[in-house]
């Protein structure tokens, strides 16, 4: 696959899966702008080391009138935008709590960032991509949207909202050579999961997360990349709307 002459935005790309997604489709000659509301310097160092241009893009994906614009800059000065990967995400104070503990204002700040960033994400690209008649948006949900783990009330209602989302949003993209699909992961080893197993009892939540896997294991980011790279290629062109678990068979759906 070669991806030379594409530019992907990826938001939630400082650390994590996000990283991770932006270094790999660097490796496939992608350029890349970096979003997330931490600095971007150690993704901007990976993508660049792969001799491919990186745009650090430090802001606040919830905020209309900060990120679309930002954003639309950045792709005015990259001259295109061919892959969106919405992959920032937000669990509050990275706590588990039950739903009646949760505060206003973390429901609130879960809901902007993992639902309304999206939305704001794609106004941003869409442009570009119809104008290019080509285009592939990728919304990462969550395997907790169909296990129901407790304690995460906020963020499994955002990631609901995340599939709602990718359906609507493929439909009304229709007939534009646009295609948008969604990438939903099990419980995968990253900074935000390894914070929120550590406000619980870590080995009890792990299990709990894994414990219905038939990959008996936590999975890695680089796990999702055969996911990924499927998608924003040619080879799902016959694929909008839809759903890829990549879980270790934790769901079947």
């Amino acid at each position: 696959m070669d991806l030379s002459g594409q530019v992907a935005v990826i938001t939630g790309g400082a650390r994590g899966i996000g990283r991770v997604f932006a270094t790999a489709l660097a490796e496939f000659g992608a350029d890349v702008v970096v979003i997330d509301v931490a600095p971007c310097d150690q993704t901007v160092a990976d993508v660049q080391a792969l001799g491919r241009t990186a745009w650090p893009l430090v802001v606040d994906i919830s905020s209309g009138s900060r990120f679309k614009p930002a954003l639309v800059e950045v792709l005015k000065i990259a001259g295109r935008a061919d892959i969106l990967v919405n992959n920032a995400a937000s669990t509050g104070r990275r706590q588990l709590l039950p739903f009646d503990q949760i505060d206003e204002a973390d429901w609130d700040e879960v809901m902007a960032v993992n639902v309304k960033g999206m939305w704001l994400a794609a106004i941003a690209v869409a442009p570009f991509m119809r104008a290019q008649g080509r285009g592939r948006i990728i919304n990462m949900t969550s395997g907790t949207v169909f296990t129901g783990q407790p304690s995460l009330a906020h963020y499994i209602t955002s990631k609901g909202a995340v599939i709602a989302f990718t359906r609507a949003l493929s439909r009304e993209l229709a007939g534009t050579g646009i295609t948008v699909n969604a990438i939903s992961p099990g419980y995968i080893n990253t900074d935000g999961s390894r914070e929120l197993a550590a406000s619980a009892d870590r080995q009890a939540f792990e299990h709990a997360m894994v414990g219905g896997q038939i990959v008996h294991r936590i999975g890695e980011p680089d796990d999702l990349l055969g996911g990924l790279l499927y998608l924003v290629s040619d080879l799902s062109a016959f694929m909008s709307g839809q759903l890829l678990n990549i879980d270790g068979g934790l769901v079947h759906y």
